[in-house]
C-alpha cells in the first residue's frame, strides 16, 4: 500500500509540474498576445487556439491532482451521513465505478483520435505549415488515463478500510 501511495504521490508531483509550466506559458503567451493585439495591431494567428487546447490539457491535469488527494468535485451525503464500513464502502464504490467510467471515457476517446488522425483534421496552418487538431487532442485520453489511474489506485487503498 505504501507503494501506491508513493507512486500517486510521485504521479501527482509530476502533473503539478505540468500544470506550472502549462499554466505558465498560458499567461505569457495571452500577455504577448495582449501586447501585441493592442500595441502593434498584430498577434500570433495561432496563438488563440493553441491557448484553447492548452486549456484542455490543464483541465486534465488539474482533475487529475484534484482527485488524487480526493479534492474533486463529490457528492459529500454519503461521507457526512456515513461512518465506518459504509463510508469505506461507499468510498470504495465510488472509486471503482468512476475509474470504470473513465476506462470507458478512455476508449471512446481513442476511438475518436483515431477518426480525428484519419481525417487529418487542421488545427491552424503558419503558412505552408499545419499543425494537425490530434497532437493537441492527446490531453483526452491522457487525461482520461490519468484520471482512472488515480481512482483504481483510490480503490485498491480503500479496500483494506473494509475490514476495519
Amino acid at each position: 500500500m505504501d507503494f501506491l501511495r508513493s507512486l500517486e504521490n510521485r504521479l501527482v508531483a509530476l502533473e503539478k509540474l505540468a500544470l506550472a509550466a502549462l499554466l505558465t506559458t498560458m499567461v505569457a503567451l495571452s500577455f504577448v498576445q495582449v501586447v501585441l493585439r493592442g500595441g502593434f495591431s498584430a498577434g500570433f494567428l495561432w496563438a488563440d487556439t493553441f491557448l484553447r487546447n492548452l486549456v484542455l490539457w490543464v483541465g486534465f491535469l488539474g482533475a487529475a491532482a484534484a482527485a488524487a488527494q480526493d479534492k474533486h468535485f463529490a457528492m459529500d451525503a454519503a461521507g457526512r451521513i456515513l461512518s465506518g464500513r459504509a463510508k469505506a464502502a461507499a468510498h470504495l464504490t465510488c472509486s471503482i465505478f468512476t475509474a470504470a467510467v473513465c476506462v470507458l471515457l478512455l476508449q471512446a476517446s481513442i476511438a475518436f483520435l483515431k477518426d480525428e488522425r484519419a481525417a487529418a483534421n487542421v488545427l491552424f496552418s503558419i503558412g505552408g505549415w499545419q499543425a494537425q487538431a490530434w497532437p493537441f487532442e492527446l490531453a483526452l485520453p491522457g487525461g482520461f488515463a490519468l484520471l482512472a489511474v488515480h481512482h483504481a489506485i483510490k480503490a485498491v487503498l480503500a479496500a483494506p478500510e473494509l475490514k476495519a
